[in-house]
């Protein structure tokens, strides 16, 4: 330990993110807690892909011999900070190295046993907890008895681990006014809150006690955030309906930052007001996104999992939401959970499927250290992968070869709904064809075409040149089918050597010639009867009339707005202009 007074050692912060997109909060907010620091100037943040190879890393850190070295690790890093961190303890064996985040605290004890470079380990918030630590060891200050939430090792090598004191809402540090944000990613991550106001079993936070900041900080942040322009402003907030006198003072603010920023929440749905939904009514389009965690419609399971949820009310504001048309909405499921049956699953499934979000996501429950579900394990009879994720392979009530049915359910969501390829073809093949329900569509395409259209890697059009073979029963007695389908493939691309034979046979037939831009552009030419309309009319916030349009797709314009041109009786053609 050092006693010695260094004005700016080096203090290295990393974490490992998952996408280009991504920043880290909690490293600038760390930063942002040791502002008044001699030691602040020495912190320099580091943050590469997971995924890329970090010898750059590893060489500078070499080189520069930072004196305390924090990861922040989550469920997509820990194995590989674990590998950089004993790579570093070989070449820096006099640096102190220190995990934490909700991957490491949970499980601390464990990896100080298991991971001989680590040297410490924080459980909960890391702000002050570094900050003390770093005292400590860089200057003798203080003592690990007296950091929040340390686990350590004590001179016979026994592990200690220290209570937890959260800190108050007016100590959480406000890393915006402070100047350290990454104005180069299009996601910016912000807090208005800490903890959970709800318990489920399966979160990090059902433990963690609920915090609101100051709307004094808040506008503050707000200050810095509407000087950036194009942006997605992602609230880390694990609910935001903290009572709805706040919650609508808030989103009246947010709806009046630039048009260009957009506000990504989480929502409990039947917490939605009729006041928040009024605001988003009237805020413009693309203002808000809604991540929305439903998880289950089974209400033993929603008891079991302890979380409160008035499920015609949720769905009820989410039906509202969609309708708004206005505001991309994200819907969450999970496969797993206690005592839940496979049929129980599918019948959730099939239910929000109905909702036509735009986003529906169906995950496989994550057995997460720390939780109570992970302590109640063993009495609902879970087998689950040891290593991150931690999904799990089974319970009392469903089979791994059940499990692997959903994963096949999930990816074709991907695959074929979320991307957006097929959104009308199967708002109208589920509901008539299949009676409303999504997981017996998706049997019988896994039963047509196989296991590989789930699990085989695949271009757009090999996908729509399987799913095509699988509607041809459907498509010759269903002309509206047939409509939407080739709606769908003009959104995606024009007609080529991979088209499928009869999507190809009528988007030629029906060519015309189009003024794009002042050149005369063959295109194909489409008809949408009235009941194809509506259903398209669903996406759209301004509608189209049934008629004869012509589109240039989206392959052509390489990811603009498809342009859609409508043709009138006259010869000629009018573009519609390009929303919703």
């Amino acid at each position: 330990m050092k006693t010695d007074f260094t004005p700016s050692p080096r203090i290295a912060l990393i974490t490992l993110h998952a996408g280009p997109s991504h920043s880290s909060l909690a490293l600038r907010s760390i930063a942002a807690y040791c502002r008044d620091e001699p030691f602040h100037a020495g912190i320099r943040l580091y943050e590469p892909l997971v995924k890329n190879k970090l010898d750059w890393l590893t060489a500078e850190l070499a080189i520069t011999r930072p004196a305390l070295i924090g990861f922040s690790t989550y469920l997509w890093n820990i194995q590989a900070s674990l590998r950089l961190a004993a790579n570093l303890r070989k070449l820096l064996p006099d640096a102190c190295i220190v995990f934490g985040g909700p991957e490491a605290g949970p499980r601390g004890a464990e990896l100080l046993r298991a991971a001989s470079a680590v040297d410490f380990v924080i459980d909960g918030e890391g702000e002050r907890a570094f900050r003390d630590l770093a005292r400590w060891h860089l200057y003798g200050q203080g003592s690990p008895e007296a950091v929040s939430g340390l686990i350590w090792r004590d001179a016979q090598g026994a592990v200690i681990s220290n209570p937890i004191r959260p800190l108050a809402p007016e100590e959480i540090p406000a890393p915006m006014p402070a100047g350290l944000i990454d104005r180069n990613k299009p996601l910016v991550y912000w807090e208005t809150s800490r903890g959970c106001p709800y318990r489920c079993s399966f979160c990090t936070s059902a433990r963690e006690r609920l915090r609101t900041l100051p709307v004094e900080r808040i506008e503050a942040d707000l200050a810095v955030i509407e000087t950036l322009r194009n942006k997605t402003i992602k609230l880390l907030d694990r609910s935001f309906h903290l009572g709805t006198a706040r919650t609508v003072q808030l989103l009246e603010r947010f709806a009046r930052t630039p048009e260009t920023l957009c506000f990504h929440l989480e929502l409990n749905p039947d917490r939605v007001s009729p006041e928040a939904i009024a605001i988003f009514r009237q805020a413009p389009p693309g203002k808000f996104q809604f991540e929305i965690g439903l998880q289950t419609l089974e209400p033993a399971v929603l008891e079991r999992i302890e979380r409160r949820m008035d499920i015609p009310k949720a769905l009820a504001n989410i039906r509202e939401l969609i309708a708004l048309k206005k505001h991309h909405v994200h819907l969450d499921l999970i496969v797993g959970l206690p005592e839940e049956d496979a049929a129980q699953c599918r019948r959730s499934l099939d239910r929000v499927f109905q909702l036509f979000p735009e986003h529906l996501q169906l995950g496989t429950l994550k057995l997460l250290p720390g939780t109570p579900l992970r302590e109640q394990a063993a009495r609902f009879g879970y087998l689950w992968d040891d290593e991150p994720p931690y999904e799990i392979l089974a319970h009392d009530r469903l089979s791994f070869v059940e499990l692997i049915r959903f994963k096949h359910y999930a990816e074709l969501l991907e695959r074929l709904w979320n991307s957006g390829l097929l959104v009308h073809t199967f708002m109208q093949l589920v509901p008539h064809h299949f009676d409303g329900q999504v997981s017996a569509c998706f049997d019988a395409l896994l039963d047509h075409r196989g296991m590989a259209l789930a699990t085989e890697p695949l271009s757009p059009d090999s996908l729509f040149e399987r799913v095509t073979d699988f509607l041809l029963p459907y498509l010759a007695r269903d002309p509206v089918l047939g409509e939407l389908l080739l709606w769908d493939y003009v959104h995606y691309s024009l007609v080529n050597t991979r088209t499928p034979a009869w999507i190809a046979e009528r988007l030629n037939a029906g060519r015309t010639v189009v003024k794009v831009d002042g050149r005369r552009t063959h295109l194909p030419a489409l008809t949408l009867s009235a009941p194809a309309a509506e259903i398209v009319n669903r996406r759209r916030l301004y509608p189209l009339a049934p008629g004869r349009y012509a589109l240039l797709p989206q392959r052509s314009l390489k990811g603009r707005p498809v342009r859609i041109f409508a043709l009138q009786d006259t010869g000629t053609a009018e573009e519609i202009a390009a929303c919703r």
